[in-house]
């Protein structure tokens, strides 16, 4: 690695091109059987790994492990099954309702909701129609002895959709849970006229106040190299590698308060974890929205834990 600048914070995020292969996924996974913590699932793999530079040694020493959720990313033809089972349960029993709300069904009505589920679009769908696929990344603190999970970003398919309508281009959302913080932060990617590079913006609420950061992409670079900004002021990169198997970047943050929250650099560094996923993420978006539009918006299947992103915290409810 090459020799940093003056810089407060600085990490190198490795993704992996073959991540199932690499040899720290068999670590990864066997430390997770003795980890106490609902953040380590058997359905996650280790896609990379994430070093810190000494500023004054200018040595490097690996630090963390990005986990990627693959029965979201990767649902395998069980998984697909399982969502399709649900959505045809649900479907089901909503038809048998709009017929009786409760109780058994007479001949008479059994047939008409026989007749009624052989015309249903929902119920003559297969697991191939269904859309499932959102990025899941974890961040993990590692150790000789133990894994402690640093925070989480996730795609939000729901707000994506509705976006992506109304700008008529396929814009990315994501939610980071960070832990310790009540707080989740949302990263937003906007649409601006002639600008084709994306521009993401979020609030991030730190020491009593709210920042206002935004990641812009550079118009022509190497790597995908992002400008991060804080109140309009320069504020760090993202600094994306070419020559690299995966999708590897730098990742630099200047002197500021910033620079020393912890999760605040936890959370820029599952950004940049990310980056290698949104071409795919963005043709996932673009199929959400033609179902949608289509008047098959049943297609999208929105797992529970987004829709408990969406949930109103002063409900009595």
């Amino acid at each position: 690695m090459a020799k940093s600048k003056s810089k407060e914070n600085r990490r190198y995020v490795d993704m992996w091109a073959l991540p199932g292969a690499h040899p720290s996924n068999v670590e990864f996974m066997q430390k997770l059987t003795t980890a106490e913590s609902n953040h380590f699932t058997t359905s996650m793999d280790a896609v990379g790994t994430v070093s810190e530079q000494d500023l004054e040694t200018d040595q490097w020493k690996q630090t963390h492990l990005v986990g990627l959720r693959t029965d979201v990313w990767h649902a395998d033809t069980h998984e697909m099954k399982k969502a399709l089972t649900a959505l045809q349960t649900r479907r089901r029993k909503e038809l048998k309702q709009q017929i009786k709300k409760t109780g058994r069904l007479s001949n008479k009505q059994q047939q008409a909701l026989d007749s009624a589920l052989n015309t249903d679009t929902i119920m003559s769908m297969k697991s191939g129609d269904i859309e499932k696929r959102r990025l899941v990344l974890k961040l993990f603190k590692t150790s000789t002895d133990r894994v402690r999970w640093c925070g989480t970003v996730e795609q939000v398919t729901t707000t994506e959709i509705h976006n992506s309508i109304g700008s008529k281009r396929s814009l990315l959302t994501f939610a980071v849970i960070l832990p310790r913080t009540s707080m989740v932060t949302h990263i937003q990617q906007n649409h601006r006229t002639f600008r084709i590079p994306s521009v993401y913006t979020f609030g991030f609420y730190h020491n009593q106040r709210m920042w206002h950061l935004s990641l812009k992409r550079h118009w022509a670079s190497i790597g995908a190299d992002f400008d991060l900004s804080v109140d309009g002021q320069p504020l760090g990169e993202i600094d994306g590698r070419l020559c690299s198997f995966g999708s590897d970047s730098y990742v630099d943050i200047e002197s500021h308060e910033l620079a020393n929250c912890t999760p605040f650099v936890d959370m820029m560094t599952l950004f940049a974890a990310s980056v290698g996923y949104h071409k795919a993420m963005r043709r996932s978006v673009r199929r959400r929205v033609k179902a949608a539009l289509s008047g098959n918006s049943h297609h999208h299947v929105i797992e529970d834990e987004e829709l408990r992103l969406r949930h109103n915290g002063r409900s009595a409810a």
